[in-house]
């Protein structure tokens, strides 16, 4: 099942101006350039990704986007780039020279020394070391300023294209979901041996990559909620608590669900599941346009139970990204944000949490997650 497959190619006029409008947001900051190194913005403004040079960590890829939105990508040579979108390619030779090229380029543009930004603050990372970003403002005689709220601007409202491929990513995980509760759940693995077994349905149902897949399960054990599977054998009648996301097209999914492995749940597991359930449920029908996702935070709160940082958060070229959804926030929501509802309740006997990612639309939201929200009791 290829979903990546079957999806457009996002439309060079749809790149074209979500660099028009990182560039005048750049402009009114009084920033003429941004040089950006992490992978989700050069993907999202170049469209193209480069995996295995970026994981190797050894070649920077560098995209320069300037004030009138040209983007020129800075990439070593033995980076193959098939024909990408972009105005312009600076190529160097061996790694040691991407800053020179890079500030060779913006002097030649008539940027030397000019206010220019790069990724340094809230949900961002650089794909270069922080010797060669101090090498770069050195050669460029300035400092570099925050490219991020420019970037945040534009990526945090997502395109219908930017939403099949969420839409695609979290139907891939929800038919695991749908897998792994009809009975291919079952005890006698080890949580690894299941994380491994999911990574390759997440293949099979058609992501690109797998992402993560978090896990636990046995009494005491629920509070891990940043789970990295472990030797653990699963047994009979245990709660398995899963998050897992995967990527189609670069773009993330990223929801939980829980069963119980060849049993039911408990009276006391059902009723603290429908407390949550209920708590989800009214924070998605307080989405609408115009509505601060503050109140939305408040209406998915459980009361009395702690929250571990927010109740939502963004989805898309990352796995977590702005807007946030907590308690306060004024800023509200708008067509084509993509964020989580997931608030959540600890015991000994279980972790519960119902997730819910939604797109929201010009007259309320879109659930993109539709694996079943109760406990699932699994056969076997």
């Amino acid at each position: 099942m290829a979903a990546a497959d079957s999806l457009r190619p996002i439309a060079a006029a749809e790149l074209a101006e979500r660099r028009r409008t990182v560039a005048a947001h750049l402009a009114d900051r009084g920033l003429q350039a941004a040089v950006l190194s992490d992978p989700a913005n050069v993907r999202y403004l170049g469209g193209f990704a480069l995996t295995q040079p970026w994981m190797s960590r050894t070649r920077p890829t560098v995209a320069v986007l300037d004030a009138d939105g040209r983007l020129t990508v800075v990439a070593s040579t033995a980076v193959a780039l098939d024909d990408p979108p972009v105005d312009e390619v600076v190529p160097y030779t061996a790694p040691p020279e991407m800053p020179d090229a890079v500030a060779d380029l913006l002097a030649r543009r008539g940027l030397g020394g000019a206010p220019v930004a790069t990724e340094r603050g809230h949900e961002h990372r650089l794909g270069m070391t922080v010797a060669e970003l101090e090498e770069l403002e050195r050669l460029h005689t300035d400092r570099f300023e925050d490219a991020g709220p420019s970037l945040w601007a534009a990526r945090i409202v997502k395109s219908p294209a930017e939403i099949d491929r969420l839409r695609a990513a979290f139907a891939a995980c929800d038919r695991i979901y749908a897998r792994l509760f009809a009975g291919e759940l079952r005890a006698g693995e080890s949580e690894r041996e299941l994380a491994r077994r999911i990574s390759r349905m997440m293949l099979e149902e058609g992501a690109d990559e797998p992402g993560w897949v978090m896990l636990t399960s046995g009494a005491g054990s629920y509070g891990r909620l940043l789970s990295t599977p472990r030797q653990r054998v699963i047994e009979r009648g245990e709660m398995v608590w899963l998050d897992l996301a995967a990527r189609v097209d670069g773009y993330w999914s990223d929801h939980s669900r829980a069963g119980i492995v060849g049993g039911e749940p408990t009276a006391e597991q059902v009723e603290l599941q429908s407390w949550v359930v209920a708590a989800t449920q009214a924070g998605i029908a307080a989405v609408r346009p115009g509505v601060a996702l503050g109140e939305v935070a408040a209406a998915a709160t459980l009361a009395g139970e702690s929250v571990p940082g927010r109740v939502g958060h963004g989805v898309g070229l990352a796995t977590t990204e702005p807007p946030d959804v907590v308690t306060g926030s004024d800023e509200t929501a708008v067509p084509g944000m993509v964020f989580t509802i997931e608030p959540l309740a600890v015991r000994e006997y279980g972790m519960f949490q119902a997730e819910a990612v939604l797109a929201v639309t010009d007259d309320g939201c879109e659930l993109l997650t539709h694996a079943p929200e109760a406990i699932s009791a699994v056969p076997g």
